[in-house]
């Protein structure tokens, strides 16, 4: 049989599409079949005919021309027996595999109409999911997924191997797979198998497709890719607004800034954008859904940048990148397909030649803030917002910056920024500026601000927007759609939770990602290895040579009992100022990349044992360290100590006090809210356990002191070391002394000490947990 071109295979980056157009349009425009969003790609660039059997490129007179094997080409015809490469925007340009395909003639009928596979949408965004269609035998059933073994294949970080099914029938019969993100009928996520109706809506991933009764259509259309806001109001206590009434829609392939002076509800508003905190009237409008009340399905198609960077300064960006693609991209997703994510939004924010460099010390400052954008990139949002991603930066990499930002909006997306600097709008395709209050005040093209205001600069239309009485020149709202009332309720219950890898998934990336940390930050490692030596030094000042023995030379003991309650003290001290120290400061420093991971399925559980794990490991080994530097050369307890292991029974104890003012410390992280704030609560923490541990303070029999003494590590530190080395023995038997009941000299009373010790800890740690929780919130 002879066979003929069927259609047209493309492949780009990690793109696949097939398309059975006679006419395929190549271009930067939204209007194009396949549209390449690089800067030297023109808006209408190149088109590929068919004609008759073969299959030919014709460039539209771009600006930077369209190569194929090393000369540009204004009309050439393609090989239809192998793939033709093409350089779409110059010899530098995207790189456009193109396969013509070829089927066997006549085409079969299948005996019964079923699914067909979908169609990819025009102008398909450079990012979004796709499709790669595959037409199913009559009967057999469908498979969608990530991977090419699928009948369909979504190109999308968000969708799983094996995501889902269509079954034939009547009805068909959609089935998810335990996908990790799920897939969503009609905004509603389904569990297991589901019967299809005309009409109804299937999303999965970052696609959305119709079913029309026999296949399923991917119709994705400009309006659906346009975010509406509509009405939204935000009011808080005593009927305070911080969002007033303010309506706007914003295009897809657009840049938009909003700006405005302090109090005018900028982060309100992006925060209610977001669905991070919603307004409390009105919505927001995205693929037709209102994201309130559609979060758990819309929520992925939203990237956000805060303010701080979003990634640890000790990693390098390959690091970076690397342990947050594995946190945030579904379960199945292999290493290499991790490794090929980064290396592509690496590429898009133009990181290649920083990709091995240390974020904090080697990138300069819009770097930085371009790694944090290509963090949120790892899943391919259509929407990003960036809360003064050029807050601290000077002109030049301001500029650098809200380049970058046009040219991920010339790629498809809906991109808003919130800044302070008026100095890089020409830009943005729109400026919103919005008045004290929460009032829009205006929103159009930036060249016509300043005549909206009547103002000859920036700072002059907010002299104009503070004034007492302001002169009202608000751009009138944009109404609501057709058919629909002018204000709705906003839903404001919880923000339902992300989906979460396994809790043991998460724990293992978060551990290796704190190794790497740890290894690469010189001050955590300086004071992991100079504090013990330091005090394990420090202590070598106490005076005799007896160690930790009572009975050393066949004295009475009070001379020689004093020399080891003074070590002991230095040692309880010294683990209690090494464990707090190590952790103090580590949740305060990095509470925005935290509450950022919270927001796309962190568990604060994982996040908190992981440091736990790796820090308190730490401190306990230095507990270990100090002591034996302390004891090296010098007399063990007596009778080698109530389990017979002599030193290593105390090297024990400060080890797990050590560990515990770890735990301690992490809590104390999570309440306070600047690191200026952890160097007194440092100080307050190891004086406690100074006071109440019993060395200096007789605490024992003492109402309200011993009870409260019971809340201090340092305490049953102290305890089990006296009871190691038999602290209470030149005591016991003379007139008025009273024992200490923790002291006793007893296996008993020493492992009871350490299970209060090991209950205090895990107490500790549990109200850490609900710290860390709160202050995921924000």
């Amino acid at each position: 049989m002879s066979t003929a071109p069927s259609g047209v295979r493309l492949s780009w980056g990690s793109t696949v599409v097939v398309l059975t157009e006679d006419v395929v349009v190549l271009g930067r425009d939204l209007s194009c079949d396949v549209v390449l969003g690089a800067e030297d790609v023109s808006r209408r660039h190149a088109e590929l005919r068919r004609t008759g059997d073969d299959w030919c490129v014709v460039d539209l007179a771009s600006t930077n021309g369209t190569w194929l094997e090393g000369r540009r080409v204004d009309r050439e015809r393609l090989d239809a027996g192998r793939a033709s490469r093409l350089l779409v925007g110059g010899p530098a340009g995207v790189a456009v595999l193109v396969e013509p395909l070829a089927v066997r003639e006549p085409r079969p009928v299948p005996e019964a109409p079923g699914p067909a596979a979908p169609v990819i949408p025009p102008g398909r965004l450079a990012d979004g999911a796709a499709v790669l269609p595959v037409r199913r035998p009559a009967g057999r059933v469908l498979t969608i997924g990530r991977t090419r073994s699928n009948d369909v294949v979504l190109d999308d970080p968000l969708v799983s191997r094996q995501h889902a099914t269509l079954e034939p029938g009547a009805p068909a019969v959609l089935r998810d797979l335990e996908s990790f993100n799920g897939t969503f009928v009609n905004g509603h996520r389904i569990d297991g198998a589901v019967p299809l109706a005309v009409g109804d809506e299937v999303i999965v991933g970052h696609q959305a497709f119709g079913w029309d009764g026999s296949q399923l259509v991917a119709r994705t259309t400009r309006h659906d890719l346009t975010l509406h806001a509509e009405h939204l109001t935000t009011t808080v206590a005593r009927g305070k607004r911080l969002l007033d009434d303010v309506s706007f829609e914003l295009a897809p392939s657009t840049l938009t800034a909003v700006i405005g002076p302090s109090g005018a509800g900028k982060s309100t508003l992006l925060g209610a954008l977001t669905g991070l905190r919603p307004a409390t009237r009105g919505r927001v409008v995205w693929q037709g859904h209102d994201l309130y009340t559609h979060y758990e399905q819309l929520r992925f198609q939203i990237g956000r940048v805060p303010q701080q960077d979003i990634q640890h300064p000790q990693l390098t960006v390959r690091q970076g990148l690397t342990y947050a693609a594995r946190l945030r991209l579904p379960p199945d997703t292999s290493a290499d397909e991790c490794a090929a994510r980064v290396d592509r939004v690496v590429a898009q924010l133009q990181l290649e030649d920083q990709i091995d460099l240390r974020i904090g010390t080697q990138l300069s400052g819009g770097q930085r803030k371009r790694v944090s954008i290509a963090t949120e990139l790892l899943t391919a949002p259509p929407l990003l917002f960036l809360d003064e991603p050029t807050s601290g930066l000077d002109p030049g990499l301001d500029r650098d910056v809200m380049r970058q930002l046009r040219h991920l909006a010339d790629e498809g997306r809906v991109v808003v920024v919130v800044t302070h600097s008026v100095l890089a709008l020409d830009g943005c395709d729109r400026v919103m500026v919005m008045a004290p209050g929460g009032r829009l005040a205006h929103v159009g093209p930036p060249g016509g601000v300043l005549a909206h205001f009547g103002a000859a600069d920036y700072p002059a239309v907010f002299d104009l927007l503070d004034a007492p009485d302001p002169v009202d020149r608000s751009t009138p709202p944009t109404p609501a759609r057709t058919g629909e009332v002018d204000r709705l309720p906003a839903l404001n219950g919880p923000v339902p939770p992300p989906p979460r890898q396994s809790f043991g998934r998460q724990l293992s990336t978060l551990v290796r990602r704190n190794l790497a940390v740890t290894a690469a930050d010189r001050l955590l490692l300086g004071l992991l290895v100079l504090m013990p030596l330091v005090l394990g030094g420090l202590s070598r000042v106490v005076q005799g040579g007896h160690g930790l023995s009572i009975l050393g030379t066949g004295g009475e003991g009070p001379p020689l009992a004093g020399e080891v309650v003074q070590r002991l003290t230095i040692l309880v001290v010294a683990a209690a100022l090494m464990g707090t120290a190590v952790t103090v400061r580590e949740l305060v420093k990095e509470r925005a990349i935290f509450q950022r991971e919270y927001a796309v399925g962190l568990s604060p559980g994982a996040y908190l044992l992981a440091k736990v794990l790796v820090l308190g490991t730490a401190a306990f080994l230095q507990g270990v360290l100090v002591t034996w530097l302390a004891t090296v050369g010098l007399p063990g307890p007596d009778d080698g100590g109530v389990l017979g292991l002599g030193t290593l029974e105390v090297a024990l104890a400060i080890g797990a006090v050590s560990a515990t003012m770890a735990v301690a410390g992490l809590a104390v992280s999570a309440v306070v809210t600047s690191s200026e704030q952890t160097m007194p609560a440092l100080v307050g923490l190891v004086m406690l356990q100074l006071v109440l541990s019993g060395a200096l303070v007789e605490v024992s029999g003492r109402p309200f002191l011993e009870q409260l003494a019971w809340l201090a590590p340092g305490r049953w530190g102290y305890a089990l070391c006296a009871a190691t080395v038999d602290l209470e023995r030149p005591e016991r038997g003379r007139p008025g002394q009273v024992v200490d009941g923790l002291f006793a000299h007893t296996s008993g009373q020493w492992w009871a000490d350490l299970l209060v010790l090991v209950v205090l800890a895990a107490t500790t740690l549990g109200g850490a947990l609900l710290l860390v929780r709160r202050s995921a919130r924000g």
